[in-house]
């Protein structure tokens, strides 16, 4: 059974929460582009910065044959 309505979305004022939401979140962005990479034989790559200053490093995934992982490596 699916959701009643829309959700609304608003920042999460929290740091604390914020941050464990961002990492929660990643996870799953990466794990979805990951299989948009092998399911569809994509070339897809993606870069999140956290504002937050918490985690300065940017998190990247790149398919293998995506010329996006250059860059980190």
């Amino acid at each position: 059974m699916g959701r009643r309505g829309r959700v609304v979305l608003r920042r999460i004022e929290d740091r604390v929460r914020r941050g464990i939401c961002f990492r929660k979140r990643l996870a799953g962005l990466e794990k979805k582009v990951e299989e948009l990479a092998v399911l569809c034989d994509a070339h897809v790559g993606f870069v999140v910065l956290s504002c937050s200053g918490d985690d300065a490093n940017p998190h990247h995934f790149a398919a293998p044959a995506t010329h996006l992982e250059l860059l980190f490596h």
